[in-house]
C-alpha cells in the first residue's frame, strides 16, 4: 500500500504512527509538508519528530505534489482542506486520478457563538468535497461535542466518520516511584482564556486536602490575571507558575505528578493528555477535550463537564479519595494502546474496511408465489 500524506508541517503528534506505518511490510509512505517545524514550536521545546523510513518531501514544487497526489491506486490523506495550503493544492491535483482520498481532521464542535458559522462553513466545504472522499478519520471523535455529530451534521456519512487520535512518541523516563510529602497536581498547557485555567484554580481552592499542591506550566496573556486570581483565592501558597520549557522536561514533570488536569472549554484532542497517560499519570479532562475519548473513569482518569466548577471539584475529590492505580502498568497499557504501532495498525485496519468495496445484498428466495411452478 502507498500512502501519501499532507501536512503544513511535521507534526510530532503524528509522526510516531506514520514512522510505523513504514515498517509495516508492503507499504511505501510519503509525508509531504510545507516545513519542518513551526518556529513558535521551536520555542515551546518541541523537537524534530523522528520520521524512521518515512520518504519526506519539504515544500514540494507543484511538480512534484501533481506527481505524489496522483499516484495509482494510492492513499491520499489530506490534514485539513480549510486554511492549509498544501493539503488543499494535492486535494485539487488529486482529482480526477485513480486514487483514494481521506480527510483528517480535528473536532470543531466548539459551542458558543461561532458554531452556526463554523458550521455553515463546513457544511459547504463537505458539499463540495464529500463525494470525491473515501473517509474522515476525526481526531476527537465521540461524545455530546464530538466530531463525528459535528461533521455528519454537515453531511459526511456518519458511517464514514471514524475514530482517530494524536499519537505521541513513548518517553524513554524510567518509571521511578514519587516520593515527597504532598500531592501534586498538574496543569501544563497555554494561559489563555480557552483552557480555562481559572476554572481549576476555583476548584482547587475549595478542595479540602491541605497537601495538594496545584503546578501549572505554560505561559500566555492570562498569566497575571491568574497569579492574581490565586492570591485572591487564598491558594498563592500551595500553586507555583513554571514558564514553558523543553518537551522532555515537561514530561519528566509530567512523572513527577500525580495527576494532570485539563479543564479546557475546547480542545480539538491535546495531546498532553497522551503524554501523561504514558508516563502512568492519570488525567482529569473536560468533555469538551477530543482526548477525553482516551479516558475511563475510574481507570485512567475522570471526564467532567466543560465549565462547572463544581463537577471539576468533584471530579478532584473523586482522584484523591477513591483513585488506586498501579502507575508502572498504567504507563505500560496507555503506551502500548496509544503508541505508534498500535495506532498504526488501527489506521490501516480502517483503510482496509473503507476500501472493501459495498456488499451487495443478496435477494431473498421467492417462495409460495402465484407464479411458482413446482415440476415433479
Amino acid at each position: 500500500m502507498t500512502i501519501v500524506f499532507w501536512h503544513s508541517y511535521l507534526m510530532f503528534h503524528q509522526a510516531a504512527y506514520i514512522r510505523e506505518l513504514a515498517n509495516i511490510p508492503g507499504n511505501t509512505v510519503h509525508w509531504c509538508v510545507t516545513q519542518d517545524l513551526p518556529a513558535h514550536y521551536r520555542d515551546r521545546g518541541y523537537p524534530l519528530p523522528d520520521t524512521g523510513q518515512v520518504q519526506v518531501h519539504q515544500a514540494p514544487t507543484p511538480e512534484q505534489i501533481s506527481e505524489l497526489a496522483t499516484l495509482p491506486d494510492s492513499v491520499q490523506v489530506f490534514f485539513g482542506l480549510r486554511g492549509f495550503a498544501l493539503p488543499l493544492a494535492a486535494f485539487k491535483a488529486s482529482l480526477g486520478a485513480p486514487v483514494h482520498r481521506f480527510l483528517m481532521t480535528e473536532n470543531r464542535y466548539e459551542p458558543g457563538v461561532q458554531l452556526l458559522p463554523r458550521w455553515l462553513i463546513y457544511t459547504w466545504d463537505a458539499l463540495r468535497y464529500r463525494r470525491h472522499l473515501r473517509g474522515v478519520f476525526c481526531i476527537g471523535h465521540s461524545g455530546r461535542y464530538g466530531g463525528a455529530r459535528f461533521f455528519s451534521a454537515c453531511g459526511y456519512p456518519r458511517e464514514r466518520i471514524v475514530p482517530f487520535v494524536h499519537v505521541v512518541d513513548r518517553s524513554p523516563l524510567p518509571y521511578t516511584p514519587v516520593s515527597r510529602g504532598h500531592l501534586q497536581m498538574l496543569y501544563v498547557g497555554q494561559l489563555i482564556p480557552r483552557k480555562r485555567v481559572d476554572l481549576l484554580l476555583q476548584a482547587f481552592s475549595q478542595l479540602d486536602v491541605p497537601s495538594a499542591h496545584l503546578r501549572l506550566i505554560g505561559q500566555g496573556p492570562e498569566d497575571k490575571t491568574l497569579q492574581a486570581l490565586a492570591t485572591r483565592l487564598g491558594i498563592a501558597d500551595r500553586v507555583s507558575f513554571s514558564a514553558s520549557m523543553p518537551n522532555a522536561e515537561t514530561v519528566a514533570a509530567m512523572a513527577d505528578a500525580d495527576v494532570l488536569v485539563l479543564p479546557s472549554r475546547f480542545d480539538g484532542w491535546g495531546a498532553v493528555v497522551n503524554e501523561a497517560l504514558m508516563v502512568g499519570t492519570p488525567v482529569i479532562c473536560s468533555n469538551r477535550c477530543g482526548a477525553s475519548d482516551a479516558i475511563e473513569n475510574g481507570r485512567n482518569g475522570y471526564v467532567f463537564e466543560a465549565g462547572s466548577a463544581p463537577a471539576l471539584l468533584e471530579r478532584l475529590r473523586n482522584f484523591c479519595e477513591d483513585f488506586h492505580w498501579d502507575r508502572a502498568e498504567l504507563a505500560r497499557a496507555e503506551s502500548t494502546h496509544l503508541g505508534g504501532p498500535a495506532v498504526a495498525a488501527r489506521f490501516q485496519q480502517q483503510l482496509t474496511r473503507l476500501l472493501a468495496p459495498p456488499r451487495t445484498a443478496r435477494r431473498p428466495a421467492v417462495q409460495g408465489t402465484a407464479s411458482t411452478v413446482v415440476k415433479r
